[in-house]
């Protein structure tokens, strides 16, 4: 059944009544201004027009009242543009402390939505284009009303943008590098997700709904005990466990050793990892920077690239090695890496089959 397209998209979130109240306030000005401008043209054509006046208009050589006049009062109007714009941008870029962080990835031609729980959602057209499992995982994507959601996205291979209408909301998801935007739900019902940005032959498929329930809806839905008509609940570990498993299957473990500037571990290869995230760090021939999400992902990528102060660059690159959803996973357990959270290098993988899990006679015991 064919939708009705509304001339205005329907407002359901916090950011969407403020981006409003901007937009009719800079349409209102400028649609007023025009048209006063059009009827004092009309005004003009008629009462100036050939014949309606006796003799010539006076020589006017210039007015410098006039010209500060039509020059400072739109400066001024213009100001209150730039003044309420830039309220309403802090808004868009500041998600409160406690948001909940989803990961999403654009890729030709899907949205990846990955929930801090385990719960995986692909938003687009089940097309030939997709494997399996993402048909498989074709659904909507589910947010709380009431509550902040902070969206940290990333592309895979070109420029994508996840545009909500329903949230005045659009963002330019691009490739190598971590973006973030965020909505605070105020109504409950099924909202269009699109891809605003033009991204290749099948764009029209980059297309899927929001879905936004009661909080305890979505509290039983991200537990695992209801589900949700078209949203899926597969949950195999969260987005950090998933990491660790990664970070144990490149044997990362093997150089970021726990407590690697303690005695334990006298000969390390690289710092450890715990409770980086945030902090400031030292690099190597000077200045610092923030361990955020795009410098971890940096230095999984290409970690030469800002080598830390006291550490050689031994580390090799993965690009190319991990995709942007294994690296998410990375990301977030790095993360979530707190003083003792680091596995020990004897801790790995189950044996290869076939392989002796016992110790045979024939080696005296020893396995």
């Amino acid at each position: 059944m064919n939708e009705v397209l509304p001339l205005l998209p329907e407002a359901a979130s916090d950011g969407a009544y403020k981006f409003e109240m901007l937009f009719w306030y800079v349409t209102g000005v400028t649609g007023g201004v025009g048209l006063l401008v059009y009827l004092c043209l009309l005004y003009f054509c008629i009462r100036y027009r050939r014949g309606a006046t006796t003799g010539s208009t006076p020589r006017i050589l210039g007015s410098h009242r006039l010209e500060l006049a039509w020059t400072i009062t739109p400066l001024f109007v213009f100001l209150t543009f730039f003044g309420w714009g830039a309220v309403v941008y802090d808004h868009f870029v500041h998600p409160p402390a406690d948001a909940m962080e989803i990961f999403v990835v654009g890729k030709q031609w899907m949205w990846k939505v990955q929930y801090p729980t385990g719960q995986r959602v692909i938003l687009g057209r089940a097309t030939q284009t997709m494997t399996e499992e993402e048909r498989r995982d074709v659904g909507k994507m589910l947010l709380p009303a009431g509550r902040a959601v902070k969206l940290t996205l990333i592309s895979e291979d070109v420029i994508h943008d996840f545009g909500v209408p329903a949230f005045r909301n659009k963002i330019d998801v691009l490739p190598g590098r971590y973006v973030s935007t965020w909505y605070l739900p105020t109504k409950t019902g099924e909202y269009h997700v699109f891809c605003d940005q033009y991204c290749g032959a099948w764009h029209s498929n980059m297309v899927g709904k929001i879905q936004v329930v009661r909080p305890e809806e979505f509290d039983d839905w991200l537990r695992g005990r209801s589900a949700l008509p078209g949203v899926r609940n597969q949950v195999d570990g969260s987005l950090a466990w998933a990491g660790r498993e990664l970070f144990l299957k490149l044997q990362c473990v093997t150089c970021h050793v726990a407590n690697a500037n303690a005695g334990a571990n006298a000969h390390p290869k690289a710092p450890t990892l715990e409770g980086l995230f945030g902090t400031t760090v030292p690099l190597r021939g000077g200045g610092t920077v923030v361990a955020d999400e795009a410098y971890i992902a940096e230095s999984i990528l290409r970690p030469r690239a800002k080598v830390v102060e006291g550490w050689e660059p031994i580390m090799p690159h993965y690009t190319g090695q991990v995709s942007e959803e294994d690296l998410a996973k990375l990301v977030a357990y790095i993360r979530s890496l707190k003083p003792g959270d680091t596995p020990t290098r004897n801790e790995h993988f189950p044996a290869p089959i076939g392989a002796p899990t016992q110790p045979s006679e024939s080696s005296g015991g020893k396995p």
